[in-house]
């Protein structure tokens, strides 16, 4: 079968080209295996979540790593309201995280693996927090 796209010649079974991808199913001549299953998004906005995520993941290592260097070993009991502020906002961060990372993932599959990490490590900063919150000690 004589491609109708590219002219070139492919086995009379087959139902695309196999050099340019087009049909040869002379009813669906629109058709080609090359489609794209997902909308693609400009290089500009994937960019734009690479330096959000960027900005989010560096402010949350800022914050513990500042709060090591001033209090690291210390005893916290003079600075208790201000590690639970810490502990909200690194939690707070780590959802934006992946927020972000979900809003710009382009495959499902890429969707579906950070729903999954998200979950686990959201549910055990929540935990922590929640530690951080009702104990006495903090």
């Amino acid at each position: 079968m004589i491609c109708n796209n590219c002219g070139k010649a492919n086995e009379s079974d087959s139902n695309f080209c196999k050099y340019c991808g087009t049909s040869l199913n002379p009813t669906d001549p629109q058709h080609t295996i090359f489609e794209n299953p997902y909308p693609s998004q400009s290089k500009s906005t994937i960019d734009l979540g690479y330096l959000l995520l960027a900005i989010l993941i560096l402010i949350n290592v800022f914050i513990w790593f500042f709060w090591n260097v001033l209090f690291g070993g210390a005893d916290i009991s003079n600075n208790r309201i201000l590690f639970k502020v810490v502990r909200i906002s690194s939690t707070i961060l780590s959802l934006a995280q992946f927020a972000v990372m979900f809003i710009f993932a382009k495959r499902l599959a890429y969707k579906i693996v950070i729903g999954i990490i998200a979950g686990i490590i959201i549910l055990y900063d929540l935990y922590l927090l929640m530690i951080t919150l009702t104990d006495s000690r903090f």
